[in-house]
């Protein structure tokens, strides 16, 4: 009876341990799950490449994470604890994007489309200050001018950075423009003086303005660290800062 009673507890200890076992397997892998997305690549201008392979995809908050999209862009990660994930993206020619806050808490999490452009291949030649009106009031307005000279087939894309600093750059910067297009050379830009007080200026100020080539698509993203917009497509050539008083 003895060696009966020892040869069933046997037996159970071997179904509890397969059993806990299989319970430990089925809540660890609760808790994995697989995160897909994909990436649509631009040139510097406003063409969708084809090709969107090649682009390195790296989980910052994770060591030694990291994969390459296919050629229609796709990318995937198995096996990923539940938890928060910031993204960088980056290619030989592109300017790195970053992508933050990913909340990965189920089974199949699916990133939206990343738009990815390369750094712009033109500079901004010439910029002049011309007088402190625009659109025909207050203000200031300026001409710019571009290599390669852009044309209607082949735009050229620019942003301007202003500050009080002297040292303004697309990193040192109290505001900026949006993105403009240009088809010629010495074009006229500038901003209203309602548009200068929205930005923060005030009147009798000295402003300061930078411009660079940037590309169509900028791959602009927000550091959270400094709350500051990141500029990763600017093409660093640019002539010097020019100057004027806010009406």
């Amino acid at each position: 009876m003895k060696n009966v009673f020892l040869s069933c507890l046997t037996v159970m200890m071997v179904i509890t341990a397969i059993s806990c076992s299989k319970d430990d397997d089925d809540n660890n892998n609760a808790s994995l799950g697989k995160i897909t997305g994909s990436v649509q690549v631009w040139n510097d201008k406003a063409t969708s490449l084809a090709d969107r392979s090649g682009v390195t995809v790296v989980i910052n908050n994770l060591s030694n994470v990291s994969t390459t999209t296919a050629a229609d862009g796709s990318f995937s990660f198995d096996n990923l604890p539940y938890d928060n994930y910031d993204f960088s993206f980056s290619k030989s020619g592109y300017g790195t994007f970053k992508y933050f806050g990913v909340s990965h808490s189920n089974s199949s999490t699916i990133m939206p489309t990343i738009q990815f452009g390369a750094i712009s291949t033109s500079t901004v030649s010439a910029l002049t200050y011309v007088s402190n009106t625009f659109a025909g009031g207050p203000g200031v307005s300026y001409t710019f001018s571009m290599n390669p000279t852009p044309t209607s087939a082949n735009r050229g894309y620019v942003r301007a950075f202003l500050s009080t600093s002297a040292t303004v750059s697309n990193t040192n910067y109290m505001a900026y423009s949006g993105l403009r297009s240009a088809s010629n050379n010495n074009v006229t830009g500038g901003f209203t003086a309602d548009e200068l007080y929205g930005m923060g200026f005030a009147t009798g100020q000295t402003v300061f303005i930078k411009m660079y080539a940037d590309a169509y698509q900028s791959n602009v993203y927000e550091d959270p660290a400094t709350g500051r917009d990141v500029f990763p497509n600017i093409n660093s050539g640019s002539p010097a800062a020019i100057s004027f008083v806010v009406p």
